[in-house]
């Protein structure tokens, strides 16, 4: 019981400690500006992960939250990719997925992109996930706290669409003074969200050989449903480069 007590509070947001995350997460948005103007063909994952890292120092978050997973093509069908030697290529899906700490408070965003026109199957994916995201918000818009309610809204619907195995992870945990803190969005989740929380919504889809989609926003859970802290475009026609 105690421990639950310490993650409880914990979760809780001051003031002052989301106004570091909101920071962080507006230092990650410049960032993520600055390498999506950079993406062209021949350049690869290692390239754009280094210079993810070189950015964040150069606006003053030289720690992040977690290294950043770059992935091209079909890389993009492992969630935890480590950046390698993969280059990009003409309509390869690319995702993206960083964060940063200020004042050890820490930010967390995917978006996943396509190097020119997406195929009928790579759109499909993406508004899917765009729409399983959308799902779970509004749930948590209408008063839902049940971390397990909110993560059956948006599987359920990706299970319908697809199959059970292709979004194989949580919807999304809290964040604080580390990347993943108590409660989190999974199947069998008991927790539920106390008002003052900061969450991810990143649903996803993963294909082997083919590729995935995440996109992943943070937001606060408030009295009257939620506030989006993520302040970056996730529309299919932002995610066409």
């Amino acid at each position: 019981m105690k421990t639950k007590l310490i993650h409880e509070v914990r979760a809780v947001k001051s003031k002052k400690e989301l106004a570091n995350i909101i920071k962080a997460q507006r230092i990650s948005e410049k960032v993520l500006r600055y390498i999506v103007a950079k993406l062209r063909t021949g350049v690869s994952e290692i390239e754009i992960a280094n210079l993810i890292k070189k950015s964040f120092v150069k606006y003053g978050a030289p720690i992040l939250s977690f290294l950043p997973i770059v992935a091209f093509g079909k890389n993009t069908a492992n969630i935890h990719h480590k950046p390698g030697s993969a280059k990009l290529k003409k309509d390869d899906i690319i995702m993206l997925d960083f964060g940063c700490t200020v004042n050890h408070y820490c930010s967390d965003m995917t978006r996943t992109y396509f190097l020119g026109k997406p195929s009928k199957k790579q759109k499909k994916i993406y508004e899917n996930v765009l729409r399983a995201m959308d799902l779970a918000m509004n749930k948590i818009k209408r008063g839902e706290r049940r971390a397990k309610m909110i993560d059956k809204t948006a599987r359920n619907f990706l299970n319908k669409k697809f199959n059970a195995k292709k979004f194989p992870h949580g919807l999304g945990h809290g964040i604080g003074t580390v990347i993943h803190e108590w409660p989190n969005f999974k199947p069998k989740s008991e927790d539920v969200l106390p008002i003052g929380c900061v969450m991810t919504i990143e649903p996803g889809l993963y294909f082997k050989g083919f590729g995935g989609v995440r996109i992943e926003d943070m937001i606060l859970i408030t009295k009257k449903g939620y506030k989006n802290l993520t302040n970056f475009p996730k529309d299919l026609n932002s995610a066409i480069l």
